[in-house]
């Protein structure tokens, strides 16, 4: 595999994590983090850095939300769907870093099949988020709002950066 592959590989990957509603807000995670360890099915299919950098953004949701008891249930469901978005995203580029032809037209194609899939992977995430949301006090759905602010500040085609 090219090398311009692997580096955009690692890359693409972590980029698409940090995109998904899992924005990075340096917290520690708290000890009711426990219940959101990965599961010994993903650590096989998901590099070990992949998979800590799902486990620490959902460890820091659950910090940012300070999620309690009643609600461990609801942000399992939120924290299981953001796993298998993880792997079915990695799957992607693995299937492409094995591919062997790296033409333009081979690249823009797998381009939008893995925007279909970042699409898509937003798409399962709404459901359980908003059982979530729902089961939240306004407090908690004030630092959830606050936490997803990131979305609405995308850059713009045209704006500078």
């Amino acid at each position: 595999m090219p090398s311009f592959a692997r580096h955009s590989l690692k890359g693409a990957a972590r980029a698409l994590v940090l995109a998904t509603p899992l924005i990075s807000l340096a917290l520690t995670a708290g000890p009711a983090v426990a219940q959101t360890v990965p599961s010994p099915a993903m650590a096989a299919q998901l590099p070990e850095g992949f998979a800590d950098e799902v486990e620490l953004r959902i460890a820091e949701l659950h910090r940012a939300l300070q999620i309690v008891p009643s609600q461990e249930a609801a942000f399992r469901v939120y924290a299981d769907v953001m796993r298998g978005n993880a792997q079915a995203i990695h799957a992607l580029f693995l299937q492409r870093a094995q591919a062997g032809d790296f033409s333009a037209p081979v690249q823009l194609n797998w381009y939008a099949q893995l925007t279909a899939a970042h699409a898509q992977a937003v798409n399962r995430l709404l459901a359980p988020f908003d059982a979530l949301y729902q089961s939240l006090s306004p407090e908690q759905q004030r630092a959830a709002d606050r936490h997803f602010e990131h979305l609405s500040l995308r850059r713009m085609p045209g704006r500078a950066r």
